[in-house]
Order: C-alpha cells, then structure tokens, then sequence
C-alpha cells in the first residue's frame, strides 16, 4: 500500500482525478486499492474497463451504463431504459444527469480511458458538464493518453486534480520498502542502484527484483547482462512454468474470466494461477459483468507475450485468437471479436461478425474504420467470403484515393448465388441478399440490382420472421437498399412502396431515422415535395447518434432537405444543407442526386458556370464518379446540365448531352424543349412536345416542367388552347405535389408571358404555381426565321469546312454561292459569324441526322 498516493486520493478531493502515466507506473493499481478501501456509506462506486475503441460519447456512455448493470447499480429494465435514451438523445448528459440527481454519492472509475481516442473530446466535456452539474457526483480516470480534462486552467481552478508519472514512480524510500517485503538479502542490496537505473519505473522494479532474485550474484552495474534485467523483459519471468502455459494460452484476449480461461487452458482451477498472476503484480481483475469480473493482464507482458507466440507457436496463437473471438462475439464485442477472428483465420465468424457490426453500428459499413482487420485478409480468401469481400470493398469505396480498387470485392458479393446462401439462417440469407442488391449498384449494374432486389423482396415475404429479433432489426435496413435499387432503374412508384414498407418496419429511434431520411430524399428527388416535408418532419433530431445527421446514413435526407429549399427558391439554404458533410459529398452513391441541388442551387445564384464545367469534367473522369451509370440519377443530373449550359449559352454542350442514349430520356425531354425555345424555335419545341411526354423516365418533377415549357412554347407559338391544357397540368401537379424548383429553367420572357396570360384567363391555380418573384438565368432566345434548303446545306458543309473555298469545292458551287447563302443565314438570325451560325443550327436540330425542320 502507497500510503502517500492514497492520500492524494482521499484528501481535498477534485470533482474529477485524472492519474495520466505510461503503462506500468501502477495506476490501475492505486485505483482498486483505494476503491476497495473503506468507503462513505451509501456511495456508489462503479468501475468502468475500457477496452475497445470508443467511436462517439455515445458509445462511451452506453459501456458506462451496461458495466452499471452488470455490478447490480441499474435493473436490467432500468439499464436498456437509460441506453435507449442516451441514444435518442444528442446529447446525453441532460439524461445521464436526471439519472444520478439524488441518489446519494456516485463515483465513477474510467480504467484505460485512452481507448477511448478521437472521442475523447466530446466525452471530456461531458464529464466536465456532469461533475459540475451534480456535487454527488466524482470521476477518477486512468490513462496513458492525452486529455483535456488535465488542463492545467481546470487545474488552477480547482476542477480537476492530475496525477502524474513523476507522482506515481516510486521514491528512493519506497523502493527499499518494495523490495524489503519482496526482494531476496541480495536484491535489497541493491535498492538503491534499481531506484536509480529504472528511474523509480514500479513495473520495471517489480520485474528487474524478479529477474535478479534468483541469482547467486549481482552483475556489475554497466554491463548489458544488468541493463537487460532492468529493461522489462517479463516474458522471460514465465518460461517453464504451469504459470508460462497458463499465460501463453490466455493472452490473447484482451480479458478473460474464468470459464474463457478453462476453455483455453483445459485447467479446471485456474482461480488459482490467476491468483498467483495477480499477487505477482501480471495483471488484475476488472469489473465486467455484476456477479463475473474479468481478469486483464499489463499491457506490457501481453504484448511481449503476444509476439513471443506469434513467431514461435503461430498455431497455439490462432487457436487461443479463435476461440477469444468466439467469446468476445457471443459478448457483443464485436471489433476486439473481428480482430481476433481474422488472426485466427476463422473467417466464417468474421463473416458473422461484419453482419452484427452492420446492425449495431450502421455508420461502420460507410467508412475504412475496419479496414484496419480486412487488409490483413488475404485476397484469395476475401473472394471466398462475400460479406468479408463486400466489407473490403466498403471500405476501400469510402476513400476517394482507393475507390478504384473497391470494384473487384464489390463484385464478389455483387455476384452471389444460392450456393453462397444455402448453410445461412434466415436473417443472415436475407442479409447477404439484401447486400448482393447494394453491391451490383456499387459496381454500375443497376438492372441486375433491381432484379436481385425483387429476388430478396420475394424472400422476405416468403418467410415468417416471427419473434426473431435479428430479422426484426436487419429488415428496414435490406428493405431500405431494395427500396433505393427499384428508384434507381425508374421503377419509381415500386422504390416509394418498398421504401414505406421499410419505414413502417423500423422499431429503434435510430433505424427509424435511416429509413425515414430515405422516404424525405427519395419523396423530394420524384417531386412528391409536400410528402417529402410531411416525412421530414417525423425525423427526431434528438435520435441520431452524434454528428450521424451530417454522415452518409443521412445523404438523403440531407439531398430532399435541399431540394425542399429549391422549391422555397432558397438556393443558398439549400447549399448549406452540406454543410459539415465532406465526409460523404464526393463518395456517396447518391453523387448524382447530390450534384443536381448543388448545380441548381449555383444556377438560381447566377454561378452556374464554374460550377457545371466541374461536373462535365467529373462525368469525363475514369472512373467517373461514384453513383454515375445507367440510372435515372445519372439522366436527371445530365438533363440539368443542359439546362445549365443553355443558361450560359453553350449550346453544343447542351445538345451532346441530349444526345447520349439512355433508358430515361424523360429527364432530358424538359432541357430539349428549352434548346428549342431559347434557339427562337418555339412552334418546333411545341411540337416535341407530344412525344417527349411519352418517353420512359418522367418523374413528378420532369413532367411539371415539360408541361410549364410546353405551354411556354405553345403560348409564344401562338396556341394558346394548348398552352392554356399545357399550364393547367403544370398547376395541379404543382397543387398536388409541390416541386417548382423547375421555374427557374423558363426563360424569363417567357416566365412573364405565362404570368401574364394565367391572370388574363382567370387560372387562379397557375397564377399561385407561377406567383414566385423570380426571374430564371435562361435567356428566351431571338425568333429564328426558316432557312432554304440550299442554305441547310451550305451551313451543314461549313461544320467540317471552315474555309469557304473548302465549303464551295465539296457542294460543287461557287465561292461567291457560298458566301451569299451564308450572308442570308446572318441576316435572318441576326447574327454575324460562322461560329454562332453554327451554333444556331445546333440548336435548331438542323446539324445531326435524321428529320430536318425548316
């Protein structure tokens, strides 16, 4: 007993102690010896071993809770009560305070706390927030790391006490008192040159005493064979031993109680090695479960010991890591259990493992946070293991500098078949189904990805989940991919039923969040604004994990929350709806829906043109960006792009784009009746019309605004009874739904006309659906009177032929012919070079083949 830390302890306590060391200096130590000390009466005393990384203070606070539970502080209902709650709250200490006001003296030990790493922030403050809240309440922490909490301003100010390494070494004194109770005659004698050389390090004492009691001599003071003894080497204090074999088989885990100990020795009694390690000072019991501590040996002998078995006994090590895993998964410990499975080489129990990090940790799939454990796969073994291949491949598709090197895991699960389902349970088989779906979207196969989607809808419907609760919490989660895969091929209709079905199906705060985030993007992207808003609103903020609301679980409703606010005209709202989200903007599959907003946005604001050159030149990348390929995404943001580029007069940009094929051409038909209109070809973009409304692919939002410029067309064309039919389809699309962001595509001119004529012919609904004080960035165009058909001729030949010689030598006609047709061509359009000529004519549909207009 240290008597003079003790009393650090216990005299003029800080609401908050903060022991900080390297391993070895005995804080864990100190901590237990005080906490098993005499305490107030009344007091709860609960200790917390943080083994694991912590990803967020949630995660921090839900171990505190569950080692609560376990030391029989909180009822079972009580606990899951509070951890529900913690996790539907943002912030948890308004929960964590209620918990703890009046109920007498609280103390929290924090064992380890540097695992809890990039939280450790958030989590200080939390602790600062709750010891100044509660007076019943003290926390004593132990670490190796860095903390705010150390601060030396808390320091001054009386609000937190630390004790340091040049705290915890031991004095000359305290040496000699260590070894007169532990040491041999020889040993003591040299107390004062171990305090010297080992700096008062108590680890480095406790094994040098150790290495030295057993000889007959002391080596001289400089030389290596002493320098050795003082470096630590604990490993070597065990060779040949019942104690050795004991260590060699259990430390592997990170902790062990006595069942996991017998199953990995054969030794029925091993309380008593694990006595002996104690007393030896090897390692200490923790609390983990109320009636089941576990025992967790110095970092310092498990390392050493941990190396020593994997380059001596690498069978002994992946037998030991197997069944550690196995422990540590059937305890929910699932990224220690992760760990161990892949050194061990049972990757079936990985596969598992992936699956319940997926459900209870829905934001590891999106990020390389267990990339870390999945690299050290083999590539051979990870195309045997569909979910392992898919979890590389997740992990690699976060990483715009390694997104490229995703494709081949992602098709491996992407290409799955009944052979690799047939030994799966129910929940599992749905799982891989579910991610066979996800995955052929990730590789850029979006057909076969709603096939595969119907494929596993029929199997979930075809089975009977009953009570089992592993199908219970994975169903939103395989409805949401099977939802988003039919949206994405069109099936449009089909992807809102799924999506519905998942949203109904979701039972926990968070989960219910997901799925509703995807009804909101999903609703918005169609048009459906109005649903979109009524979903929207049944999102709880409170619900989402910390800064969850600005990840990928949250894309989509982030992208209908922006395209809510284009349809308010709010442009710069809708841009901000990203803010604080870079970790996903450029890697979500949902880019090209994303890019749409954005784009919009920047064209309401006037500052579309930087903007549209940095998607074309992205849409030329190889590989392009993520979510591009033959989806009704991509056409969408293509067709606005045009849009774009006719804002800005670059014509023969907008009609390439037109005219890539594509199986939803209704999303470009609204940017080619604009080319027609802002050409001076209004009665030629009228016609269109007709059969644009007929093509495949429309949404909500590309039929409202086919309609809205099919009756600008018609009206500046001269129809006014189908420009009239033609607004009022607009209007009550707009009444019914909402979505009118697409206003911003009429040109201004014609915007005004439309206005004017809906109030003249008494349409009190289109004068509400055209009543926004806005003026769009699309210029209306100048009439273009009709060309001859030599003049078309002449003009198609001046494409190819800059020179007029050139032009005059292939029709087979004079210089001064061409010449005078061209002047023609200037004066009716009003124009006066070859280049906005041809660019005219581009415009026009006069320069491709097929029909002509003239």
């Amino acid at each position: 007993m240290r008597s003079r830390l003790l009393a650090l302890l216990d005299l003029d306590p800080a609401p908050v102690t903060v022991l900080q060391a390297p391993s070895g200096f005995g804080k864990t130590t100190l901590v237990r010896q005080w906490a098993g000390g005499e305490r107030p009466p009344g007091e709860r005393l609960i200790w917390v071993a943080l083994n694991a990384g912590v990803e967020s203070d949630h995660a921090f606070w839900t171990t505190v809770i569950a080692s609560a539970r376990r030391l029989g502080h909180l009822s079972p209902e009580r606990a899951d009560a509070v951890a529900g709650d913690v996790d539907a709250h943002h912030d948890p200490v308004p929960v964590l305070r209620e918990l703890l006001t009046g109920k007498g003296p609280v103390v929290l030990v924090f064992d380890a706390y540097e695992h809890v790493r990039a939280a450790t922030a958030q989590v200080d403050d939390d602790i600062l927030r709750l010891t100044a809240l509660l007076p019943n309440l003290r926390v004593v922490v132990t670490t190796r790391a860095a903390t705010s909490l150390a601060d030396p301003a808390r320091r001054v100010r009386g609000d937190v006490r630390v004790v340091t390494d040049d705290d915890l070494q031991f004095t000359a004194e305290e040496t000699a008192l260590f070894l007169a109770a532990h040491g041999s005659d020889l040993v003591r004698a040299a107390a004062g040159d171990l305090h010297r050389d080992t700096r008062g390090y108590p680890l480095a004492i406790r094994a040098a005493s150790l290495a030295l009691g057993a000889r007959s001599r002391l080596p001289a003071r400089d030389s290596v064979e002493w320098r050795t003894i003082v470096a630590l080497d604990l490993s070597a204090q065990l060779d040949d031993s019942l104690t050795s074999e004991f260590v060699r088989d259990t430390v592997l885990a990170p902790y062990f109680d006595l069942e996991l100990a017998q199953a990995l020795t054969g030794i029925e009694d091993a309380a008593a090695v694990v006595a002996e390690l104690e007393w030896n000072g090897f390692g200490r019991w923790v609390p983990y479960l109320a009636d089941r501590p576990v025992f967790q040996y110095v970092d310092s002998l498990r390392d050493a010991v941990r190396s020593e078995l994997l380059t001596r006994d690498p069978d002994r090590y992946r037998r030991g890591a197997g069944i550690a895993a196995t422990w540590l998964y059937e305890n929910d410990e699932h990224e220690l259990a992760l760990e161990l499975a892949v050194d061990a080489g049972r990757y079936e129990l990985a596969s598992r493992i992936f699956r319940s990090v997926v459900l209870s940790s829905p934001e590891s799939y999106t990020t390389d946070h267990l990339d870390l454990q999945l690299s050290r796969i083999p590539r051979a073994v990870l195309m045997r293991h569909p979910m392992l291949a898919m979890a590389r491949g997740l992990a690699l598709l976060s990483n715009p500098a390694t997104r490229g090197a995703a494709v081949e895991f992602l098709v491996r699960t992407a290409d799955q078949s009944g052979d690799d389902w047939r030994q799966l349970d129910r929940p599992a088989s749905f799982f891989q189904r579910s991610a066979k779906t996800a995955c052929l979207r990730y590789v850029g196969r979006y057909l076969e990805s709603a096939v595969a989607g119907q494929a596993a809808l029929d199997y979930y419907d075809d089975i009977d989940i009953g009570d089992d609760r592993r199908m219970v919490e994975l169903r939103a989660m395989g409805l949401r991919q099977i939802g988003y895969s039919f949206f994405a091929v069109g099936e449009i209709d089909r992807g809102h039923e799924v999506i519905s079905r998942a949203i109904a199906s979701a039972t926990m705060p968070w989960s219910r969040n997901y799925t509703l985030v995807y009804g909101v993007g999903l609703s918005a992207i169609d048009g459906r604004s109005r649903e979109a808003a009524e979903i929207a609103r049944l999102v709880d903020p409170a619900a989402w994990p910390r800064d969850h609301a600005h990840t990928f679980v949250n894309a989509l409703g982030r992208i209908g929350n922006a395209m809510l606010k284009l349809d308010e005209f709010d442009f710069a709202g809708a841009l901000a709806e990203y803010d604080g989200c870079e970790s996903f903007v450029h890697t979500a599959e949902f880019w090209p829906f994303l890019t749409w907003t954005m784009l919009q946005a920047r064209l309401g604001l006037g500052e579309a043109g930087p903007e549209a050159q940095r998607i074309a030149d992205a849409l030329h990348r190889t590989p392009g960006p993520p979510g591009i390929g033959e989806n009704l995404g991509t056409s969408m943001l293509r067709g606005l792009l045009a849009v774009a580029w006719l804002a800005q007069g670059r014509s023969r940009d907008a009609a390439a784009l037109l005219r890539v094929p594509g199986r939803w051409p209704g999303q470009l038909a609204p940017a080619q009746v604009l080319t027609r209109l802002t050409a001076g070809d209004p009665a030629g973009a009228f016609h269109l019309v007709p059969r644009l409304k007929a093509q495949p692919g429309h949404t909500i939002r590309s039929r409202t605004s086919l309609a809205t410029l099919g009756a600008a067309a018609a009206l500046r064309a001269g129809h006014t009874d189908a420009a009239g039919a033609l607004l009022d389809r607009a209007a009550a699309l707009h009444d019914e739904h909402g979505a009118r962001a697409l206003l911003l595509h009429v040109p201004g001119a014609d915007l005004e006309s439309l206005r004017d004529f809906a109030h003249e012919t008494d349409r009190p609904g289109a004068s509400s659906y055209l009543g926004a004080d806005l003026v769009g960035p699309v210029d209306a165009g100048v009439a273009a009177v009709p060309l001859t058909g030599q003049e078309i001729t002449v003009l198609r030949a001046s494409l190819d032929h800059p020179r007029r010689s050139q032009v005059a030598a292939v029709l087979h006609l004079s210089p001064e012919t061409v010449k005078s047709h061209m002047r023609s061509i200037y004066r009716k359009w009003g124009i006066s070079s070859r280049e906005a000529a041809i660019e005219r004519g581009i415009q026009l549909g006069l320069l491709h083949d097929g029909p002509q207009r003239r």
